[in-house]
């Protein structure tokens, strides 16, 4: 089976059309995403939008962790687990979620995730998790920084109406993880949440 589907190609021509002719959707730094490899792309989370620009990003099928009430309605659960994405129980460390997340890098895909754990009410870019850069350390893949703007004020948290307004996307340089060794992941996740951190709001600011 292909990495990415005909019809995902074409959901994903359509979705770009519309976000593009709704929020004059303008995506930076969308060349970086390899056409080939398993990476981990990690963004800020302000809307349940979200998910939908961040895989406009490329037209290479993304996977997602997904919170597990979200797959409680059968049929909204089939049609987003069919978009990439699988449960992740929040409420305490997901043994089932994290290796499946394993698995779709070792089969060479690409792994996004909202590390921040839960929407940002205030739009600033929180605390981010160990746990996406620890998946990352351990199967050696490249992290790439995203930055979504926008998605807040087009759909707010708590909202249900779509607003008018502009979207837009900034993709860093990949941060690289291969030079580490394994006594190294605990020491080092630290030092990379950091620079993530950094870079995200980096990119938040310089727009």
């Amino acid at each position: 089976m292909t990495e990415t589907p005909f019809w995902y190609r074409v959901l994903w021509v359509m979705g770009m059309i519309i976000f593009k002719f709704l929020f004059d959707l303008r995506i930076e730094g969308a060349e970086k995403i390899p056409s080939k490899g398993a990476m981990v792309i990690v963004a800020n989370h302000r809307s349940y939008l979200d998910p939908i620009v961040l895989a406009l990003v490329t037209p290479r099928k993304m996977n997602f962790m997904a919170k597990e009430e979200l797959f409680k309605n059968p049929v909204f659960g089939f049609l987003i687990k069919k978009l990439g994405a699988f449960p992740l129980k929040r409420e305490k460390p997901d043994r089932k979620a994290y290796i499946k997340a394993l698995s779709v890098l070792k089969e060479g895909k690409i792994l996004s995730l909202f590390p921040e754990g839960t929407r940002s009410i205030s739009g600033k870019i929180g605390n981010l998790k160990e746990g996406s850069v620890r998946i990352a350390l351990h199967s050696r893949v490249p992290i790439f920084p995203v930055v979504i703007k926008g998605t807040g004020e087009v759909l707010p948290p708590g909202k249900k109406m779509i607003r008018g307004g502009r979207i837009k996307v900034k993709v860093g340089d990949p941060i690289f993880t291969d030079s580490f060794s394994k006594e190294e992941e605990r020491q080092v996740a630290k030092k990379i949440i950091d620079k993530i951190e950094k870079t995200m709001l980096d990119m938040s600011v310089n727009r």
